[in-house]
C-alpha cells in the first residue's frame, strides 16, 4: 500500500473511494478491501463529512433505491472506525480557507475543511486536482 497507519492515524476518505468499494469497481475495489483492512488492523479511525452522504446517497435516491439510501445511511453512521461529521463553523471557516486558497467547489471545500478541523493525517481520494492542498497529506486510490 505504501503508508503504514499507525493506531492513532486520522484518515479522512472523500466519496469516489467509498464509491469504488461499496460498487465494488473493477479496477479499485481490491484496493479499498485492503485498505480497510489495515485500517481495521490498526485500528486507525476514518472520518468522512456529511457530503460524502449526500454525495454517495443522490443517485440511489433518484433511483428510488431507498434500501441502498438507508445501507449507507447505516455504514456511515454506525460503523465502530468510521465517523461522519456534519457541517459546523470550525469546518466552515477550514472550508473558506481552502476555497480561498486553493480555487475550489464548495463541496469539496468543506470535505478538505472536514480534514483539517478534525486533524486528519491523511485525506483518501482519487481527486487529483487537491494535489496542490499542502495542509495534509494525499493519498490517491490509483497510488495505493
Amino acid at each position: 500500500m505504501g503508508v503504514d497507519f499507525q493506531g492513532a492515524d486520522i484518515i479522512f476518505i472523500d466519496t469516489a473511494p467509498f464509491i469504488y468499494f461499496f460498487e465494488k469497481h473493477d479496477r479499485y475495489f481490491h484496493h479499498m478491501a485492503r485498505f480497510f483492512d489495515q485500517v481495521y488492523e490498526t485500528n486507525c479511525q476514518v472520518i468522512t463529512s456529511i457530503i460524502t452522504y449526500i454525495e454517495l446517497t443522490t443517485q440511489p435516491a433518484r433511483l428510488g433505491n431507498d434500501k441502498l439510501v438507508r445501507k449507507y445511511g447505516d455504514y456511515l453512521g454506525n460503523s465502530e472506525n468510521i465517523s461522519t461529521f456534519p457541517l459546523d463553523i470550525k469546518i466552515a471557516d477550514f472550508a473558506v480557507q481552502m476555497r480561498a486558497k486553493y480555487q475550489l467547489k464548495t463541496p469539496d471545500a468543506i470535505q478538505l475543511g472536514t480534514a483539517l478541523a478534525c486533524g486528519a493525517d491523511y485525506v483518501l481520494t482519487n481527486d487529483r486536482a487537491w494535489q496542490q492542498v499542502t495542509e495534509v497529506d494525499l493519498l490517491l486510490v490509483d497510488e495505493l
